[in-house]
């Protein structure tokens, strides 16, 4: 193991300690520290694209365009056809613990190069429903045979090759998100425009398949330190906690309540903000580009993030970007014009900057990279379930209120409380077991 080196703490909201353990009797060449070589930063662009076809942004920002033309050709109604994404989120925070053992055990790319042609061929069984059932089955297998092009084995890949850049890689990366946000609504609303809802899914798959799955073949690797003759090798196991030793401490806690909020309030809401718009009379075209704004804030969000955290306590940036949140949805919640809803685009997009990447960072942080993807998977999990329920509820109190106002409203406290749970997280340098982090 690496020799611990002694650096100052970013600027504290609490008293900091720190301690220092004995080196193990290990060799140095054992385990040697991640590096950020040019091959690096090329993977961190490739997981960037991988996060941006992911289900998150092509699963939640294409329904919000194909809500209405599935809602026409079929009858569905809104609660419907969002209960589909409800449902994939909730299969995919079931079957998230087991892919992060997986790729634990087996390696990143042995989860996800799979998962990609699971997920492209998802897409294009969709334009071959013709019972809702169906149609639900569909978004059920994203969110199960699929499951393994969510964040965790690009994260787990990240964390392993960068230490000291370790924030602005996953922010850089965890963008992704974002810019899916932005370009896939204009996608969609391309594709639905020239070859209706069906070719719109066969377009998504085809973006899968050959853009997503070659890079991930050709680019991506386990580790900087992989045995050449065996590049499929898992990273080294490193320090920090076991699962269950991390589900004792009350960070753990802390971070799901934070990230578990936030993810019912504002992934709720994406599906359901086109719509949204429409119903107040703005164009579909106006729509598609609020909504594709809402992405670009995400991803410069994700970026600026990733930036100020490897250089300021993480703490004091999550209370800036959660504050935006709470200020976006009290001016959605009015009857806001045009231009002003460009400003609750920035602010709600900035603020979705803040989420999955900062909770991935900070897992990496207060619980090292021994068990990284199992623990972030756990609590990734439970994030997913408030994705699954939020969309749900969108709809469920538009289908019984005939307005957003009651959910968004609501959404203004669920903000308030991340941020009051914020102020309650230590400093990730004090560490259960005593460990320094690796500066290297």
């Amino acid at each position: 193991m690496n020799q611990p080196t002694s650096q100052m703490p970013p600027p504290p909201i609490a008293p900091i300690a720190t301690a220092t353990i004995a080196p193990s009797a290990a060799p140095p060449a054992a385990h040697p520290a991640p590096i950020a070589s040019l091959h690096g930063w090329l993977i961190v662009l490739v997981c960037l694209l991988g996060i941006s076809t992911g289900p998150a942004a092509f699963g939640l920002s294409s329904l919000g365009l194909l809500s209405k033309p599935l809602a026409a050709h079929f009858g569905w109604s809104r609660t419907q056809i969002s209960a589909a994404v409800s449902l994939m989120m909730l299969a995919t925070a079931l079957s998230m613990p087991f892919v992060g053992r997986l790729v634990d055990r087996f390696g990143a790319r042995r989860i996800l190069i799979p998962s990609i042609v699971l997920l492209a061929g998802c897409f294009a069984a969709v334009p071959f429903v013709t019972y809702y059932w169906q149609f639900m089955a569909a978004y059920l297998a994203m969110g199960t045979l699929a499951v393994g092009t969510n964040s965790v084995p690009y994260m787990r890949i990240l964390a392993t090759w960068f230490d000291r850049r370790r924030g602005l890689a996953i922010g850089i990366a965890g963008s992704g998100t974002g810019l899916g946000f932005a370009y896939v609504p204009l996608l969609t609303e391309a594709l639905i425009r020239h070859w209706g809802w069906q070719g719109t899914y066969f377009g998504l798959a085809a973006v899968l398949l050959g853009i997503t799955l070659p890079l991930a073949v050709l680019v991506l690797r386990e580790s900087p330190a992989g045995n050449p003759a065996d590049p499929e090798r898992p990273a080294s196991s490193g320090t920090g906690l076991l699962p269950s030793e991390a589900m004792k401490t009350r960070d753990f806690w802390i971070l799901a309540g934070i990230f578990v909020g936030l993810a019912f309030v504002l992934y709720g809401l994406i599906p359901h903000l086109v719509p949204m718009l429409i119903d107040r009379g703005i164009p579909a075209g106006t729509a598609a580009l609020i909504a594709s704004v809402f992405g670009l804030a995400a991803f410069g969000g994700r970026l600026l993030i990733g930036c100020l955290i490897d250089k300021y306590d993480a703490r004091r940036i999550a209370l800036f970007f959660f504050s935006l949140s709470a200020g976006g949805l009290i001016i959605l919640a009015t009857s806001a014009p045009a231009p002003m809803l460009l400003v609750v685009a920035l602010l709600l997009g900035g603020s979705l900057g803040a989420e999955v990447d900062m909770l991935a960072y900070l897992c990496s942080r207060y619980f090292g990279l021994r068990s990284f993807a199992q623990i972030f998977s756990l609590l990734f999990a439970a994030v997913m379930v408030a994705m699954g329920l939020g969309p749900l509820a969108f709809g469920i109190v538009f289908d019984t209120t005939g307005s957003y106002g009651a959910i968004l409203a609501l959404g203004v406290p669920i903000c308030l409380a991340a941020i009051g749970l914020v102020l309650l997280l230590k400093p990730y340098e004090e560490r259960a077991r005593g460990t320094q982090i690796s500066q290297t």
